[in-house]
Formats: structure tokens, C-alpha cells, sequence
């Protein structure tokens, strides 16, 4: 059994925690890893906040978990514990289902609910949270944020870097490129270019 840290110790870290706490023989949580040293004043855990993520210096058998929303602030919160190659684990829910033609990589999330089709590629350090749909030979990328209750339907192509809101539905073959997000409840077709914001039915940009 290996000793788990997560990164980030806000609702999505104590989330994460109870997916592990409800049905887990790998792991052994062991604190979590925040630079906000009360953030679990209201909520306490035991144990709780055992250090900062930019100044951690790992032990042996341990496996870290990134558990922070915002897909830049996960990256940028996890930049010291990759240059030093610490292991990130990656974990798939089991009220989740999975095809076993599909991949996941390092320090991906899979929440509880979620339905992942055949030969899905789910790139490495993306979330995937409650009751999303993930059809067959879709593609997703590095480092997204994938909200609740969304489908995104077979052969689509998602980027890196992006978010999706909760209620979103990806159609058929549509590309999303990097650094775009989805407000929630849209519907997207076609392509959506880098860096943009959308948001409706269909997707339209969206500026502030």
C-alpha cells in the first residue's frame, strides 16, 4: 500500500478523498499538500495540511494526486513535484465505468458515475467529474477539466487545457482546440479555435 498525498485541499481535494476513503486497497492518505495553511479551518481533516507543493520534499513509497480545478492553477501547483518526478498516480472511480480498450495517463481523475466508451484516449492530468459521457474513440488532452453531467459524443477531439462547464455537449466529430472554454449547459459543433470562450446552443464566442 502506498502512502497518498493531494495536492490542494479545497472542495476538490476533500472530494478526492472520499473517493479514495469510500473503496480503496492502494492507497493510505497520508495529508494534503496547500499553501492556504487554513484552509481546512471549517472542515478539518486527519491528518491535514503536511506542507506546500512548491517546497514538498518527497519520502519513499509515496504517489501524489493532483486535486485542484482550474487547469492552470493545477499545472503551475504541481511544477515543482514534476521536476522532481515524484510519482502521480492516476485514479478511475469504481462506481466509474471504463472500456478496457480505453487509456488514461498520469494524474488523471475519473469520478464516481462517469461512463468512458471504447478506445477513449484521456490524456494526463485531467478531471472528469460525476455523471459525464465520454463516447467511443474520442480523444482529450492534457491537463482539461471536464464537468459534471456533459456528454461528449464519439470522435470528438478535445485540446489541452480546456474546461468544460457542467450540462455541456461536445457532438460528433467536433474539435476543441487548446486553452478554450465551454460555459456551461453549451452545445458545440464543429471546431472551436484556441483560446476562445463560448458559451450557448450552438457555441458562439462569448466576450466579456
Amino acid at each position: 500500500m502506498k502512502d497518498l498525498i493531494i495536492v490542494g485541499a479545497g472542495g476538490f481535494g476533500r472530494e478526492l478523498l472520499t473517493y479514495i476513503e469510500s473503496d480503496n486497497p492502494i492507497f493510505q492518505f497520508k495529508g494534503f499538500l496547500d499553501n492556504r495553511s487554513n484552509i481546512l479551518d471549517k472542515t478539518p481533516r486527519v491528518p491535514g495540511i503536511i506542507g506546500t507543493p512548491d517546497t514538498f520534499v518527497p519520502g519513499s513509497n509515496q504517489v501524489f494526486m493532483a486535486a485542484i480545478g482550474e487547469p492552470q492553477a493545477r499545472f503551475k501547483y504541481t511544477e515543482h513535484l514534476r521536476n522532481i518526478e515524484v510519482d502521480f498516480g492516476h485514479m478511475v472511480h469504481p462506481m466509474a465505468h471504463m472500456s478496457k480498450s480505453s487509456s488514461i495517463g498520469r494524474g488523471s481523475i475519473i469520478g464516481p458515475r462517469v461512463g468512458i466508451s471504447v478506445d477513449v484516449h484521456i490524456g494526463e492530468f485531467t478531471c472528469i467529474q460525476e455523471y459525464t459521457v465520454i463516447g467511443h474513440d474520442a480523444v482529450i488532452g492534457n491537463w482539461c477539466q471536464i464537468n459534471s453531467h456533459c456528454t461528449l459524443s464519439g470522435n470528438c477531439r478535445i485540446g489541452n487545457f480546456v474546461k468544460i462547464g457542467p450540462n455541456c455537449v461536445v457532438l460528433n466529430g467536433a474539435v476543441v482546440e487548446d486553452h478554450v472554454t465551454i460555459a456551461p449547459g453549451s452545445v458545440v459543433y464543429g471546431r472551436i479555435k484556441t483560446g476562445m470562450t463560448v458559451l450557448g446552443n450552438p457555441a458562439r464566442r462569448f466576450v466579456y
